[in-house]
């Protein structure tokens, strides 16, 4: 009679179950939320850097901004014949989240690269950057909000109980776009060739999503392909309760969905390669 085979576990394969990476991707976390007082300062001290000596200072944030969104709504309009009136507070407030979904991205890209100086010198969670470029892009958000916020209001745009699902709308927006941001930090970090296609790919993002264009313009076959879009699904539960407009169960779905997924891949990267990205630098 044969004896069956011996299995032999190997330890260091269980060591990096999904589970364990999650835990060393938490442990990052908590470290780097315990040491909040670094990423405040490192966010806050951009935004004051980037406007140094002038004179209309983050007035310039929401003025360049306006002019923006307000340029391409008048133009886009006249090419959908849409009334300004109605056109131009939605691209306003889609331009705006918008613009922090692909800043929060963008700028991830090149996140520790032009960091790497705080890793030579000392031992810092990785999450303390990543959570520097989030809070920067938040007080550039609420400044940006300002201006959509004004001219939906200018236009007549009729608010409801539901403006208040746009608080929400954005938490899961920066768990979503914080968790990517990870995820787009390390790969750059590691394959220099990412910075590049992840900005190609936001620019084609930027028209593949509904910032120009309403959904309902789409055919109803098309309209169905929206909530495949991530860009198009964190965009909606921001966007819409603040323009009075439902947010239907089945984005709200998508969004819960994409937003626990994109975690669960952080959190098992981070646990990966949290000691390796200085290497890389």
């Amino acid at each position: 009679m044969r004896a069956s085979p011996v299995r032999i576990v190997d330890p260091a394969s269980r060591s990096r179950s999904l589970p364990r990476l999650m835990a060393g991707g938490l442990d990052e976390i908590r470290l780097s939320i315990a040491a909040w007082r670094v990423w405040h300062l490192l966010g806050s001290a951009d935004v004051r850097r980037r406007y140094a000596r002038s004179r209309l200072g983050q007035l310039w944030i929401i003025l360049s901004t306006a002019v923006t969104f307000s340029c391409m709504a008048i133009v886009w309009s006249y090419l959908w014949k849409i009334p300004v009136a109605e056109f131009l507070p939605y691209v306003a407030a889609s331009y705006v989240v918008w613009l922090f979904i692909s800043s929060m991205i963008g700028e991830s890209t090149n996140a520790f690269p032009d960091h790497k100086g705080y890793f030579s010198n000392q031992n810092m969670p990785i999450a303390n950057i990543i959570f520097a470029v989030g809070y920067r892009n938040v007080i550039v958000f609420g400044l940006n909000l300002i201006l959509p916020l004004a001219i939906a209001l200018a236009f007549g745009v009729r608010w409801n109980w539901t403006i208040v699902l746009a608080i929400p709308g954005f938490a899961l927006t920066l768990l979503g776009c914080l968790a990517l941001s990870f995820i787009v930090a390390i790969l750059c970090a590691r394959f220099r060739d990412f910075t590049q296609l992840t900005a190609a790919l936001l620019q084609v993002a930027f028209y593949l999503s509904p910032i120009l264009w309403k959904p309902e313009q789409l055919p109803q076959q098309a309209k169905a392909l929206l909530a495949w879009n991530p860009f198009a699904v964190l965009i909606a539960i921001v966007r819409d309760p603040l323009l009075g407009r439902p947010v239907s169960l089945s984005i709200w779905l998508a969004a819960l969905i994409l937003v626990a997924v994109l975690i669960v891949l952080a959190l098992a990267a981070i646990g990966t390669f949290r000691r390796r990205v200085v290497y890389w630098l």
